[in-house]
């Protein structure tokens, strides 16, 4: 085929494929934007009671944690930092990582916040509404085992500019008679609908009385998602969510689809810095 005929085929082809394709579409199409994430999934941080275990790590792990992080080159990010990539293409750092912290323990003002600081490392911490209320009443001291942050606490972390704060329901944070935030087996969607967006906006409400930033992330508890409950976060303005589905997050300039359902691995305090994020890595490659 003559070069001239080659270059009317490509022509072509370029003009069907603009008429195919949403305006969206085209977009992630031809951007050379294309960034790698890990996510860290951590929960308690404490040496007290049954620690480590799968959902417990102690502080010398973590500390040992953030050192690799930055011996290997790591630099922590939040979700607003990765929105603003995704939706502004705001550049993000060579190799970024999000540590996030779920459920608002106490542990984690008393001894995960600490080595934020001492490291200048930011992260992300899903509390639960309810428990939040519930131990903010609480005038007794706190326990590092079963305490979880009270609102002057949540307050303080997010003013360092280290913490950022995002939604992990107001009080859908059982197994029953809901898991997480899905739909019970029988509910009416009208029903299910009403129930959620009420437990959300109770939820934000709640940031909204301790004058902190309106969460723009949805942490589903139990990693529990579905289409239905996906809808549902997008309709009640959210632009992220972090799921629990282990990973590397490819995020893509423009294609805020791959907002949703972030991945993250659980950061088991059984598993050795060096065998944790070794694996890490391996999955990047």
């Amino acid at each position: 085929m003559k070069p001239a005929a080659i270059l009317s085929v490509g022509v072509l082809l370029a003009g069907l494929l603009g008429w195919i394709l949403s305006a969206e579409e085209q977009a992630v199409l031809h951007s050379s934007q294309t960034v790698q994430l890990p996510i860290a999934m951590y929960h308690s941080v404490t040496d007290e009671g049954e620690s480590p275990g799968a959902y417990v790590i102690s502080p010398k792990r973590l500390e040992e944690d953030l050192q690799y992080l930055n011996e290997n080159g790591f630099e922590t990010v939040t979700v607003s930092d990765v929105i603003a990539f995704v939706e502004d293409g705001t550049p993000l750092p060579e190799k970024p990582v999000m540590l996030t912290f779920d459920d608002g323990y106490y542990n984690n003002y008393a001894n995960a916040y600490p080595l934020l600081l001492r490291y200048r490392m930011c992260a992300v911490l899903s509390p639960v509404g309810t428990l939040t209320e519930q131990f903010t009443a609480l005038d007794e001291p706190e326990n590092e085992i079963w305490s979880y942050c009270t609102g002057w606490e949540l307050q303080e972390m997010a003013d360092s500019g280290l913490v950022e704060l995002q939604n992990h329901s107001y009080d859908f944070h059982t197994l029953s008679p809901r898991k997480g935030c899905l739909r019970n087996s029988g509910e009416a969607l009208e029903t299910y609908q009403t129930v959620f967006a009420d437990d959300t906006q109770k939820a934000q409400a709640v940031f909204a009385r301790l004058g902190i930033a309106e969460p723009v992330c949805y942490t589903y508890p139990y990693g529990a998602c579905s289409e239905e409950s996906e809808q549902l976060v997008k309709r009640c303005g959210f632009s992220a969510s972090l799921g629990c589905e282990e990973g590397i997050n490819r995020l893509i300039e423009g294609d805020p689809s791959q907002l949703f359902r972030m991945k993250r691995y659980n950061r088991d305090g059984r598993q050795t810095t060096a065998d944790f994020w070794n694996g890490v890595q391996e999955a990047m490659q």
